[in-house]
């Protein structure tokens, strides 16, 4: 009798066992079903904004500026180095305060626009440096002076934007949501125009929660 009662028990455990891994089967499906939609939505979102931005930033526009509008990354790049700073230093050029007037308020209008309301999360002002001559690729030093070079020319287009008065009703969703990136040399592969950039680029709130998923090794296509 105590034998059939043991073969009873680990029985009912095997039952349980059972149906405790149907339940993490559904539960994973269930997750994996929503990151997919979320990275659907995501990119519907962001494609919808590439289209607004690319009605609002005809050809003409860009090409004046020296700005390319990336369809994969959204990132709007201003690549004329000697538009933007001074070799080796971080003052917005007047040049560039122009092109700032004239872009921003029309990024943020795109940005803001009723259909989008809610759904970005952070917009990024990302500065990038090269190598100037008689710098070194393999030097600690020079790796870290530029990143302190990027990082002060992206806080400097920051505080820039902020200053323009066609901005000023928007400080308050500006503070909330702009933030600033710097990286030094080596983020790109070709020549220092593409290294000594300014990009601004939108991150939507679905991608957070992508991003909180990854931090726990969840990832989706």
């Amino acid at each position: 009798m105590f034998s059939d009662n043991k073969s009873d028990v680990w029985e009912s455990i095997s039952d349980l066992m059972t149906g405790l891994m149907l339940i993490f089967l559904f539960i994973s499906l269930a997750v994996l079903w929503e990151l997919q939609r979320t990275g659907h939505k995501i990119a519907d979102l962001k494609q919808a904004i590439y289209q607004e931005l690319v009605e609002e930033f005809p050809t003409s526009d860009l090409e004046k500026w020296g700005a390319v509008i990336d369809n994969k990354t959204m990132a709007v790049t201003f690549r004329e180095p000697d538009v933007l700073f001074g070799v080796g230093q971080s003052t917005v050029q007047p040049k560039f305060q122009e092109i700032l007037n004239d872009f921003f308020p029309r990024y943020i209008k795109v940005l803001t626009k009723p259909e989008f309301n809610g759904k970005i999360a952070e917009i990024r002002i990302e500065g990038y440096a090269s190598l100037e001559a008689g710098e070194n690729r393999d030097s600690d030093y020079d790796y870290f002076h530029n990143m302190e070079i990027s990082q002060s020319r992206a806080r400097n287009v920051l505080q820039y934007v902020f200053s323009i008065p066609a901005m000023a009703d928007k400080k308050e969703w500006l503070r909330q949501t702009v933030i600033t990136n710097r990286y030094s040399f080596g983020r790109a592969s070709g020549s220092s125009n593409e290294e000594r950039r300014v990009e601004f680029r939108f991150i939507t709130d679905d991608q957070q929660l992508l991003k909180e998923f990854e931090k726990l090794g969840i990832g989706v296509e």
